[in-house]
């Protein structure tokens, strides 16, 4: 690990802590928002300073733009007042960016083999289960967005936890796409049933909360690290 990765980690983790604990105590609170948003601009501003020395860090780079540009439409907007405008498919087509570039970043030396085809089986189970909860709650245009997100978002994670064993980045960091992916993966799923399923539970409305926010920094948190990753090639 450089000195680069040790900083983001030091940072980010105890930031993950801080914005679990402020979203609990002061829950919907305007400054906790700007906080949310300024977390994955200085991401953002971190990768875009490291210096490169292969073209996929360029693209992984390229994904937290479209991250930020998604997150004025579902996290900076949510603090401004009288907002009339339906902004959730404008983030939603940001994160879809966001996906497609990753997909284009981890495709390297594709193939599918007997490991690819259980982790896609193991993939498609969870999509399965998910759609059987949500889709009733989902109606018109909305479910076709939805679907076509979760193809991508799904694909994008199978195709990441495969570069495990395609051999094009080296282990360590195969490792860490895939973990980060998964982290991703996690955070739409959450986000998913707060929007879509209809829970009564304040603890599990909290508990989904917290699941979404400590995910969502830290799979973009390790793309960071991914990111500032001198030896990424095996």
């Amino acid at each position: 690990m450089n000195n680069t990765q040790r900083v983001l980690l030091s940072i980010y983790l105890p930031i993950t802590f801080l914005i679990l604990v402020l979203d609990n105590v002061f829950p919907g609170v305007g400054i906790v928002w700007y906080l949310k948003y300024t977390i994955i601009i200085t991401l953002f501003l971190s990768a875009l300073n490291i210096r490169k020395k292969f073209r996929e860090q360029n693209i992984m780079t390229l994904s937290l733009f479209f991250v930020v540009a998604a997150d004025f439409f579902l996290v900076y907007s949510l603090t401004l007042k009288n907002l009339k405008i339906n902004l959730i498919p404008f983030g939603i087509i940001g994160f879809l960016l966001a996906y497609l570039c990753l997909i284009v970043a981890y495709q390297k030396n594709f193939r599918v083999g007997k490991k690819e085809f259980i982790t896609a089986v193991f993939i498609i189970v969870i999509f399965l289960l998910v759609s059987l909860h949500l889709i009733p709650h989902i109606k018109g245009v909305m479910l076709i967005e939805t679907l076509i997100f979760w193809f991508v978002l799904c694909y994008m994670t199978w195709t990441s936890i495969c570069t495990i064993f395609r051999k094009y980045y080296n282990a360590k960091i195969a490792r860490l796409i895939a973990l980060s992916s998964i982290l991703m993966f996690i955070c739409d799923i959450g986000v998913a049933y707060g929007l879509f399923y209809p829970v009564y539970s304040e603890f599990l409305i909290t508990l989904v909360k917290n699941i979404v926010w400590a995910a969502y920094i830290m799979g973009w948190t390790f793309l960071t690290i991914i990111i500032s990753e001198e030896n990424l090639l095996d």
